[in-house]
C-alpha cells in the first residue's frame, strides 16, 4: 500500500477488471488468468470485480473456476442487454457455482428515458423476488445528439425511482474507448457528476481511464482522462457545491503534482477532502471504473512515487 492514508482510500478495490473488452480484447482464459494473478498479487487491494456479459457466462468453465473458492470467491460484475431474459442463463451458472462465484454488479444500457424507465421496473421486480442477490445496479444512457438534453431527466428518473422503492441504483458514464470519437468531453463528464450529485445517486465509470492524471495519447491521438481527476474532481464537487466551470478545470488539470496525497487528506489547490471523507465519498457516490488493464494504473502510480 502507499504511506498516504487517503490514497490507500481513494485506490481502495477502485479497479474492475474488464480484460475482456477492448483494447485488451483477451479470451476468458488469459482474462481469467490475469485476474487471479491480481487477486494474489501485492496490490490486490486496489482491485474489485470482475466484468464480465452474461451472455459469456458459460465460456466461464468449472476448469477455469478451480482458481477461486469459498475462502477467495469470484467476485462478478455482469453487463445485459436484457436481463430479464438473461435471468435464466445467469440462475444456471450461479446454481452450478454456487459459493465461488458471487454477483455483486449489474450494468446495462437505456437508450432513452423510456426504455429506462421498463428497464429500471423489470430490474426491480426481478430483484426483489431473488434474494440470493444483491447487485449493485448501474444504466448507461447511450450516447446521441441528445444526450446533454436528456442527461439531468435521466438521473432525475432514477433518484426518482430509488426514492419509491428503496433502492439504489446508479449511473455509469463511459469516459473513453478505442478511437478518439468515443472520448467525452471534460464539460460532459462534469455535467454528469453534478448531475449525479444533484440527484444524490451513485456513480461508476469505465473506458478510457488506464491512467491516474489526464494526458494526450500519441495512438489514439486525443486526450485521455484521469482517474485522479474524475474521482478527486467529483469528490470535490460533492463536498464544495463546486460548478460546471470549476469542475472542467480539476478535469483538465494535466498537472500530477497539483493532485497532493497527505496522510489525512487529499489536496488540490485550495480545496481538500479528509480521509474520511474520501472513505465516505467512494462508499457512497464513486463506487469503481472499469479498465481491461491493472498493470497501467499500478505502474503510472509507482512512476509517480506514489505506490
Amino acid at each position: 500500500m502507499s504511506s498516504y492514508k487517503s490514497l490507500n482510500s481513494l485506490l481502495y478495490e477502485l479497479i474492475d477488471y474488464a480484460g475482456l473488452f477492448p483494447p485488451a480484447d483477451l479470451d476468458m482464459q488469459a482474462s481469467i488468468k490475469n485476474y487471479n494473478a491480481i487477486v494474489k498479487s501485492d496490490k490486490n487491494w486496489m482491485i474489485s470485480q470482475f466484468i464480465v456479459p452474461i451472455s459469456r457466462l458459460d465460456e466461464m468453465t468449472s476448469e477455469l473456476l478451480t482458481h477461486f473458492d469459498k475462502q477467495n470467491p469470484l467476485f462478478l460484475s455482469l453487463i445485459s442487454p436484457d436481463f430479464k431474459n438473461q435471468l435464466s442463463k445467469l440462475k444456471h451458472f450461479l446454481t452450478t457455482s454456487k459459493d465461488i462465484v458471487i454477483f455483486k454488479g449489474l450494468e446495462m444500457v437505456a437508450l432513452d428515458l423510456e426504455s429506462l424507465s421498463n428497464s429500471l421496473s423489470n430490474t426491480y421486480s426481478i430483484l426483489d423476488k431473488e434474494s440470493d442477490f444483491e447487485p449493485l445496479v448501474f444504466y448507461e444512457l447511450k450516447d446521441s445528439k441528445n444526450w446533454n438534453a436528456e442527461i439531468d431527466k435521466f438521473t432525475h428518473g432514477i433518484a426518482d425511482f430509488n426514492k419509491i422503492h428503496n433502492v439504489r441504483f446508479g449511473f455509469k458514464l463511459r469516459c473513453g474507448g478505442v478511437k478518439s470519437t468515443m472520448f467525452p468531453s471534460c464539460k460532459k463528464i462534469a455535467k454528469s457528476i453534478i448531475s449525479c450529485r444533484n440527484q444524490k445517486i451513485p456513480m461508476k465509470f469505465t473506458a478510457g481511464l488506464h491512467h491516474p492524471i489526464r494526458h494526450y495519447d500519441n495512438v489514439i491521438k486525443t486526450k485521455m482522462n484521469g482517474f485522479f481527476n474524475i474521482f478527486i474532481g467529483g469528490m470535490i464537487a460533492h463536498k464544495f457545491k463546486i460548478g460546471i466551470d470549476k469542475l472542467v478545470e480539476i478535469l483538465t488539470d494535466e498537472n500530477s503534482s497539483n493532485f497532493i496525497f497527505k496522510d489525512n487528506e487529499i489536496v488540490w489547490n485550495s480545496y481538500s477532502v479528509t480521509n474520511s471523507e474520501v472513505k465516505y465519498y467512494r462508499d457512497k457516490y464513486f463506487i469503481s471504473y472499469g479498465s481491461c488493464s491493472f498493470k497501467e494504473p499500478v505502474d503510472d502510480l509507482q512512476n509517480l512515487g506514489l505506490l
